[in-house]
């Protein structure tokens, strides 16, 4: 069920009302009388869901509409790792809070901790209890294991042939895997979407051209390959992941990652509006009049008539204030906030990080 009926037609028929515009927003079925009314309606949606506006209707769980589990989905901390790759998710605009969950764990209810979201965080080698602080990242950016590559050291971080990689969910210490998500010659991005067993060579030996997921086409199927009994499938270089800090033990608990984000502007469109027959979707119905408001103030700037342009800063200000206003009135609920001890100016990975997790530096007492 989608948040809004409420189409960009609509919209247009209500911009006419208007006389200094209504020669910009012609309702034609084609041609260059779409523009500038489909470019408008976009940057309006753009703004209503910049981050200074972390609208409910616009928050979704990372992972959550994807399954749990065989890497898809709600992540789940491996072994070692520190960043986590999630096929699909494409539509990522910034995060907002959430917290870990011993999801192997027989008591109930599972035991939680807060977990922080920062801007960035650096690779680190800390691995103490559990993770504290998370990130986003594009995939890209992120650690990869490479197939048949040598390690060094135990439980290397590089998967081997005819290698046993274990699920994650049903067990009572994390098994010692390597990564789960591997970058090829290529520079393809692969993440293990199905444990097992590693087949005896190298899966990634030629450039298999990967598709997947895009907020354009965000239905596409991804490409996935079989290696032996696993199955990998391929990451959108500029889709989204994880980074936590510190990063699990070898052999510890395995925690599962529920964070909360907002969408980037037009994420369940699929990509800029095509057509005035869309709705306006994500915002919802009783938003609405901000859509119109704004989509009217941002078509004066376009005016062929300079005392009608003249207008555009009052009308632009105005509605603005209206959305701040909006903001305001959904803040009204209490916020749950803390005081935590103070830690280092530096922003890197300190052996121990004072935080939601740990809100005092070791030892205790």
């Amino acid at each position: 069920m989608p948040n809004s009926t409420y189409t960009v037609a609509r919209t247009v028929q209500y911009a006419k009302t208007f006389p200094d515009i209504a020669s910009l927003v012609q309702n034609a079925t084609g041609g260059g009388s779409l523009e500038p009314a489909l470019t408008v309606a976009n940057d309006v949606l753009i703004e209503m869901c910049a981050q200074n506006f972390n609208w409910k209707w616009n928050s979704f769980q990372i992972g959550g509409g994807l399954g749990t589990g065989s890497g898809f989905g709600i992540p789940l901390t491996n072994s070692w790792q520190q960043d986590y790759g999630i096929p699909g998710l494409i539509n990522l605009g910034w995060l907002e809070y959430g917290y870990i969950q011993d999801i192997n764990n027989t008591a109930y209810p599972q035991p939680i901790w807060p977990l922080e979201v920062v801007k960035w965080l650096p690779p680190t080698s800390a691995q103490y209890g559990m993770p504290g602080q998370m990130c986003w990242l594009y995939n890209d950016q992120m650690q990869y294991g490479v197939w048949g590559a040598p390690n060094t050291g135990a439980g290397g971080r590089n998967p081997q042939a005819n290698q046993t990689i274990g699920p994650l969910l049903g067990v009572t210490t994390s098994p010692q895997n390597p990564y789960l998500q591997v970058k090829d010659a290529f520079n393809n991005f692969w993440v293990v979407t199905t444990f097992g067993i590693t087949g005896s060579t190298n899966p990634f030996a030629t450039n298999l051209n990967p598709v997947y997921p895009t907020p354009q086409n965000p239905t596409t199927t991804a490409t996935t390959v079989t290696d032996g009994s696993v199955v990998w499938t391929a990451l959108n270089p500029k889709g989204m992941g994880i980074r936590c800090n510190p990063i699990p033990p070898q052999t510890g608990v395995v925690y599962q990652l529920n964070i909360w984000g907002q969408y980037r502007p037009l994420s369940f469109q699929g990509g800029n509006f095509t057509s005035f027959a869309q709705t306006i979707e994500p915002i919802p119905d009783d938003f609405a009049k901000y859509f119109r408001d704004g989509f009217v103030a941002l078509m004066y700037a376009h005016s062929p008539s300079a005392q009608a342009r003249a207008k555009y800063g009052d009308m632009y200000m105005n509605w603005q204030k209206s959305l701040h206003d909006a903001r305001f009135k959904a803040d009204r609920e209490r916020d749950n906030s803390g005081f935590y001890p103070a830690g280092s100016l530096l922003q890197q990975p300190f052996t121990i990080y004072p935080g939601p997790s740990y809100p005092f530096a070791l030892p205790f007492g």
